[in-house]
């Protein structure tokens, strides 16, 4: 029989993966006297008219929640526990641990200036400035990026939106099977790759790595459903390679709604126990 969440070392994992590895903690040119050839000049309106349309195919959000199924694999083992993931665009995205009875565990708050970690088995919680994260991290992901992976979105760290400027920034070529478009930015330290579909523009996958170390972050998107006039992905495939253990994560939903609502920004009770990040981790962790 599967352990419950609530025990010690799964509850640990579970809770150490959803605070680490969803924000990465688990991670024209100059003008010339030159006229461009017409072939040169199609190839970038083109290129530029398909990453628009890829843009233009993520789901159009203000108020989303769902039903959450979580699934984190390690080390040979599942852990699957339910709960529900809330978005209010550019605000904040919520994760929260309900494994049985309609009792929250756990939560995880995101603002684009904290994360906020309530272990509520244990009263205790974990409250950290973004910046000093990413400072931490040594990455220029911020609260944007997390977003956009959440609602299948392409996305360039710094930016809420893409807009035209942006989007030249990319380079887009056909993948090696012609299956999807390999889309791509290179910062001083990280790579965004992007795969979508060639004829729709369908982003399917979402791909973070380091330019001088093995590590990536991978997302995928399966099961698009209706949602508005667009579509959701219902399940969200999530590994992260390079380190010295694998992990994978899998986020299915069901029940999309963009009309929930819901109080935030979370409150903590007096009676849980502020901790340190560090602290928190190795109490989760059982060392």
């Amino acid at each position: 029989m599967r352990k419950s969440v609530l025990m010690c070392g799964g509850k640990g994992r579970m809770m150490l993966g959803i605070a680490l590895v969803f924000p990465i903690l688990f991670l024209s040119s100059c003008k010339s006297g030159k006229m461009i050839s017409k072939p040169a000049e199609t190839a970038m309106v083109e290129e530029l008219n398909y990453l628009g349309n890829v843009a233009k195919n993520s789901p159009e959000i203000t108020s989303f929640s769902s039903k959450m199924k979580l699934t984190l694999s390690s080390n040979g083992k599942d852990i699957s526990v339910n709960g529900t993931l809330r978005i209010k665009k550019n605000e904040v995205i919520q994760l929260s641990i309900v494994p049985f009875l309609g009792i929250e565990a756990g939560r995880v708050e995101f603002t684009p200036t904290k994360v906020l970690i309530i272990d509520r088995i244990n009263k205790q919680y974990v409250e950290e400035s973004i910046p000093e994260l990413i400072a931490m991290a040594k990455t220029d992901m911020d609260f944007y990026t997390l977003q956009a992976l959440f609602t299948n979105a392409l996305f360039l760290p710094g930016n809420k939106e893409l807009d035209t400027k942006l989007l030249s920034e990319f380079t887009v070529r056909s993948s090696a099977d012609n299956k999807t478009m390999e889309i791509k930015k290179q910062s001083k330290d990280f790579l965004y790759s992007f795969s979508a579909t060639p004829n729709t523009g369908q982003l399917v996958e979402s791909n973070i790595s380091t330019v001088s170390a093995p590590y990536q972050l991978n997302w995928k998107y399966n099961d698009f459903q209706p949602f508005g006039t667009k579509s959701f992905p219902a399940r969200m495939d999530i590994s992260f390679e390079g380190g010295k253990k694998p992990f994978a994560a899998s986020i299915d939903l069901s029940k999309l709604s963009d009309n929930g609502e819901w109080d935030y920004p979370t409150t903590v009770s007096s009676k849980y126990k502020k901790m340190d990040f560090n602290e928190l981790v190795k109490v989760l962790l059982g060392l």
